[in-house]
């Protein structure tokens, strides 16, 4: 297990998951044909930053990351979509 050899602590098999868990919200977040869901899965994705950022030592940038990409511009997205039609893709 010589690609495994860098993990040998518990915080660098949580940093692993959490950064595995990253790449598939984002790339849900592109391939999703529901809008919806794609908003969903950036929320996602933007909260698990923020955890990443803390267990990192960076409070205040994860502080900022959840308050205002997670709060804020998802809430500005879902509003989008609301007022739009929103759904599902359309490829004409």
């Amino acid at each position: 297990m010589f690609f495994l050899s860098f993990l040998t602590s518990w915080m660098d098999w949580i940093l692993l998951i959490l950064l595995i868990l990253v790449v598939i919200s984002a790339i849900l977040s592109v391939e999703h044909p529901n809008l919806m869901y794609a908003v969903l899965f950036l929320l996602g994705l933007n909260i698990l930053l923020s955890i990443i950022y803390y267990l990192l030592g960076a409070p205040f940038v994860a502080f900022f990351q959840l308050f205002i990409y997670a709060g804020a511009i998802v809430v500005f997205f879902v509003i989008t979509i609301m007022l739009t039609r929103g759904g599902k893709w359309e490829w004409r």
